[in-house]
C-alpha cells in the first residue's frame, strides 16, 4: 500500500469499525490510509489487554482508568497509555499531540496523529468519554 493508493477511488485499504454495512451491502471500507489508521488505533485502544484470544498482549491500558477515581495525573496516565500502545502495536503512527476535554467526571481524550509516510497530513480521533457511569466507557463496560 502506497499514499498513491489514496488516490484510486477503487481501492479499499481496509474495514471500518465498528463492522456495519454499507448501502451496497458489504461492510464499510476505509479508502485512505489515514481512515485506517483512524479505525486501528480505536481498535487499538478500546481493546483490553488480554482481551484478545492468541495476541493477549495486544491492546491498551487505556479502559483501566474507568475503574480508577479521575485525579490530577489523570490525563498523564491516559497521555502514557496511548502513546505506549500506539508506539508498540502501530509503529508507522506518529502521534503529535493528546488533547483533553474535561467536564465534570468525565474526560475525552483526542488524539492527533500522522503516519510515517505522510507526515504533513494530520488526523485526529476523538475518544469516548472516560469517567463516571454516564460515561460511553463506563456503559460499554456495564459501569
Amino acid at each position: 500500500m502506497s499514499i498513491s493508493d489514496d488516490l484510486n477511488p477503487d481501492i479499499t485499504i481496509g474495514l471500518q469499525l465498528p463492522l456495519g454495512t454499507h448501502a451496497d451491502g458489504v461492510f464499510k471500507q476505509t479508502q485512505t490510509l489515514l481512515e485506517q489508521t483512524k479505525s486501528n488505533i480505536k481498535n487499538l485502544l478500546l481493546t483490553v489487554k488480554g482481551e484478545r484470544l492468541g495476541n493477549p498482549n495486544f491492546g491498551s491500558n487505556l479502559l483501566n482508568v474507568v475503574f480508577e477515581q479521575i485525579g490530577e495525573d489523570a490525563e498523564d496516565q491516559i497521555d502514557a497509555a496511548i502513546r505506549d500502545s500506539i508506539s508498540e502495536f502501530l509503529p508507522h503512527v506518529i502521534v503529535k499531540s493528546i488533547e483533553f476535554s474535561n467536564s465534570e467526571n468525565t474526560i475525552t481524550p483526542r488524539v492527533i496523529f500522522a503516519i510515517n509516510t505522510d507526515t504533513a497530513s494530520d488526523a485526529e480521533l476523538e475518544l469516548p468519554e472516560l469517567g463516571d457511569g454516564d460515561s460511553a466507557f463506563s456503559r460499554t463496560l456495564g459501569g
